[in-house]
């Protein structure tokens, strides 16, 4: 049975921390830079008498869309 052992705890510690402000300063670029427009979003469909899955399939393409605008 293989014994297990804990070594190089202060590294494990320098990468947790590291992956943690690497998360938090990506969420900080995220946020100052990517402002989708709330306008681009059509909830037309919301209001009529649609099917749905097609309320589902127009959400899901705005969303698309919306993606395309952010990372384009």
């Amino acid at each position: 049975m293989p014994r297990f052992y804990r070594r190089n705890r202060l590294l494990y510690r320098t990468f947790f921390v590291l992956v943690i402000g690497a998360g938090f300063l990506g969420w900080s670029y995220a946020v100052s830079n990517w402002q989708p427009d709330p306008s681009a979003l059509e909830l037309d469909s919301l209001t009529g008498g649609d099917d749905w899955i097609d309320v589902v399939a127009g959400l899901i393409e705005d969303a698309i869309q919306i993606f395309q605008e952010i990372t384009g």
